[in-house]
């Protein structure tokens, strides 16, 4: 992560982590800053896309610093988890368990018609972690990065960020999926998806 000089000069983003704590803290769609992301797979994805030039193309390098590789839900990057267990530790990240129900996604194409809707009223339970920055420590470090970045990058970030982090985790995915096949050949949720 970068530190900032003795000059107070603004900090840089120099890395993907750094890059993470910027992307916690641009806008989202409801135009405030630090809209927090609900789930790691969620933040896998928009680092990745980052990386592929979806977003600012500025911010590509520190994206593909990850290292990406394909994985069981598509394009995963081990470093990601380190650097938010790292901003975890060091106060600059907090985490708020969240357990919500979801329409079980079951794959009802073998299913006579009369069994369709009993099978759409059954629901899973799901479990999973919104990341957000911490109130002190990690809103000034984001808004530090923040300020090092160009106006048009932030904007170009803010843009992004508001559109995929207002999708669906489902519609974030197919989008992942069809764009970048060749990121998907591990994955074990294509038929999930409708994507075989």
């Amino acid at each position: 992560m970068a530190i900032a000089n003795d000059q107070s000069e603004p900090l840089g983003i120099e890395n993907a982590m750094d890059l993470l704590i910027v992307l916690l803290y641009t806008p989202g769609t409801r135009e405030q800053h630090a809209e927090p992301i609900d789930g790691i797979t969620r933040i896998q994805k928009l680092m990745f896309l980052l990386s592929q030039g979806v977003g600012p193309r500025q911010l590509v390098r520190e994206a593909e610093s990850c290292g990406f590789v394909s994985y069981k839900m598509g394009p995963y990057a081990p470093q990601i988890i380190r650097d938010l267990e790292d901003l975890l530790s060091a106060g600059i990240v907090a985490s708020k368990r969240l357990e919500y129900l979801l329409p079980d996604d079951g794959d009802n194409r073998d299913l006579a018609p009369h069994d369709w809707e009993r099978t759409r009223t059954k629901t899973k339970r799901v479990e999973s972690l919104r990341y957000s920055l911490t109130a002190d420590l990690g809103m000034n470090v984001g808004k530090e990065l923040w300020k090092s970045l160009s106006s048009r990058e932030r904007d170009d970030l803010a843009r992004f960020k508001s559109f995929f982090n207002s999708l669906s985790l489902r519609q974030l995915l197919i989008f992942t999926y069809e764009r970048y096949p060749d990121w998907t050949t591990e994955s074990t949720i294509k038929e999930q998806l409708g994507l075989t």
